[in-house]
């Protein structure tokens, strides 16, 4: 990305004045409804045109706060003064206009990233939101080895094709486990915000910020980016706290925090356990091609991540040598403990590992799955 994610692209109010002029009122009697269908942290938008989505509802709205789970709120309404932009990778947007309750934009025929915050009437950010510029992702179906039927993103959440020709625009993006808000890999690379006691009402505020690692422990793997007290961690932050294997899609909890689309959710535990079917994978240079059902093929990027361990100065990058994907299981009950479930792939040794736990605070990809309808 050329933008820096940590920087703010405008820092300026971007308020609708209450006499629209008539390009204003074309704006919004032509712009598409992105929350029609409900409402999501990531907004996908295929084409070229005026859009809108609903900027008073966090995430995916009531029903994505798990009573007694320790949220940041109870409440999934807001009511936002302003709003700004975060991020324009690409300038992919133009005409940001917000009215009180809408966030307005014009995409044009570029792809890329952009990220939009809503704030209170003193400028602090109540909820911000990724729209995702690409082609219209596919879902590719296949049923594994434990009878599970799985409709799978074709590309990782903020990546920009799905072709592995078009190399590092397969990545997408980069996330700390349990977190809604996606980091562009070369802007870690740069470093991460050091929060001492951080919060998940801190992380919301702060959407911009790769939070670094706080231990409460003398081993490295027990870093979290949320751990205002070893006892407070949250493992719920992804809607699967008990580390569930076979979570039917039927029974999926989607949160507010979960950083997929409409429709979709980060993947379960066992989601990619036929990863470990040697006939179902086919390796190239730059990730592999995992074959669904009737040989589809869906291709996963060597995107590695940021791996922090315990040298917070200095993140360990290993793009080019795995595919690691974060899923929404926290790895409390295996033998990484308090930390989040990965599924890996790696280059060299063609390794797969699954329910491979590792530090909340690392940034991994995300791959979407489809949830019931």
């Amino acid at each position: 990305m050329k933008k820096i994610f940590f920087a703010i692209v405008s820092i300026a109010t971007l308020t609708l004045a209450a006499s629209c002029s008539s390009k204003h009122t074309a704006i919004m009697t032509a712009a598409i409804n992105l929350s029609a269908n409900g409402t999501a942290n990531c907004y996908v938008v295929p084409n070229p045109g005026f859009y809108y989505f609903d900027a008073t509802i966090i995430g995916n709205g009531q029903r994505g706060i798990i009573p007694g789970a320790s949220f940041h709120t109870d409440k999934a309404g807001i009511n936002p003064a302003s709003a700004k932009v975060l991020l324009n990778d690409n300038n992919v947007l133009s005409d940001i206009r917000f009215d009180g309750h809408r966030v307005y934009f014009r995409a044009d025929h570029k792809k890329g990233n952009a990220q939009i915050a809503v704030c209170d009437a003193n400028g602090e950010i109540l909820w911000s939101w990724h729209i995702w510029c690409t082609d219209d992702p596919s879902d590719i179906s296949y049923t594994n080895r434990d009878r599970i039927s799985w409709k799978v993103m074709d590309r990782n959440l903020g990546a920009l094709s799905a072709d592995p020709a078009d190399g590092d625009r397969t990545y997408g993006l980069y996330y700390q486990w349990g977190r809604k808000d996606p980091f562009a890999y070369g802007d870690l690379a740069g470093g991460m915000f050091t929060n001492t006691d951080c919060t998940i009402d801190y992380a919301v505020k702060h959407p911009e910020q790769a939070l670094n690692p706080v231990s409460w422990k003398d081993v490295y793997d027990a870093f979290d980016w949320y751990a205002p007290h070893k006892d407070k961690t949250n493992h719920a932050l992804w809607g699967n706290p008990d580390f569930a294997f076979c979570h039917p899609l039927s029974e999926m909890v989607k949160t507010i925090y979960d950083p997929c689309p409409v429709g979709y959710v980060v993947a379960p535990a066992n989601a990619f356990i036929d990863f470990e079917v040697a006939e179902r994978m086919e390796f190239l240079d730059n990730g592999f091609n995992f074959k669904g059902d009737n040989g589809v093929k869906c291709f996963f990027p060597f995107a590695g991540g940021i791996y922090t361990g315990v040298k917070l100065d200095r993140p360990d990058m290993t793009v080019g040598t795995c595919a690691a994907l974060w899923n929404s299981a926290s790895a409390r009950f295996i033998y990484w403990d308090d930390g989040g479930s990965r599924s890996v792939v790696y280059k060299d040794s063609k390794e797969v590992r699954n329910y491979y736990g590792d530090t909340r605070a690392c940034c991994y990809p995300v791959r979407c799955v489809r949830q019931a309808q």
